[in-house]
């Protein structure tokens, strides 16, 4: 069980009548998973819905080759597996911690009550799809034209878009290079040798293990550009 206050906060909650909320309370687990362990594989039965409350979730594919493409990195409130969930078919994708994090779960037989029975959760569930419909064309269109290193500013700037004001912005995930590469779909030591030029260059920096942009009006123009 998960208090009330817990479950009142999460966005993908809020606005829910208070008898909702204590419902959900009482269906809600925590879990914890070290960085690195699997949430789900590609293929499993969906059995649960997961939200994201501390730390960040990455969601990849496997390829052919042997190498993952990350699909998108889940931070607070996110919620992960709900397609999957709806139309009763396994996980699109695999999930893992990024980070050390820790996981709300719902059943999926209480999930799918949830929907029906409380007014706002659908409303609220095709709100969040519809964002994460256009997030991933986005994410479909920067992988399918332009160079790696238009696909990278385009990552780069996917977190910026996320964060107000125009100064120097900290991302707010560790991520490595090889991480970047997975992204993209490119190789590690194409990432490296042009976030290298960027760091000469004054366009990022990097500090005690996080990344931070910079120049972000410099960024925009070099997407821009390609």
């Amino acid at each position: 069980m998960i208090d009330v206050e817990t479950v009142r906060k999460l966005p993908r909650f809020s606005g829910l009548t208070p008898e909702a909320h204590k419902w959900l309370s009482e269906r809600l687990a925590r879990k914890f998973f070290e960085k690195g362990k699997l949430l789900f594989l590609e293929g499993e039965d969906s059995s649960y819905l997961y939200l994201v409350e501390r730390g960040a979730v990455k969601v990849f594919r496997s390829l052919e080759s042997g190498r993952e493409l990350i699909l998108g990195l889940f931070r607070y409130g996110d919620a992960i597996g709900e397609v999957a969930l709806i139309d009763g078919n396994g996980y699109p994708a695999s999930a893992s911690a990024h980070e050390d994090s820790t996981v709300l779960l719902m059943r999926r037989e209480d999930y799918l009550y949830y929907l029906k029975a409380f007014d706002g959760a659908a409303i609220a569930l095709l709100r969040d799809l519809m964002m994460r419909m256009r997030t991933m064309q986005r994410r479909m269109e920067d992988l399918g034209g332009g160079g790696v290193e238009y696909r990278l500013g385009r990552v780069l700037q996917t977190f910026c878009a996320a964060s107000k004001g125009d100064g120097p912005l900290y991302i707010p995930v560790p991520l490595t290079r090889q991480d970047f590469a997975d992204m993209v779909g490119a190789r590690v030591e194409t990432v490296i040798r042009i976030m290298s030029r960027w760091q000469k260059e004054g366009l990022i920096g990097h500090d005690e293990g996080r990344l931070w942009v910079r120049d972000r009006a410099t960024l925009e123009a070099l997407v821009h550009s390609e």
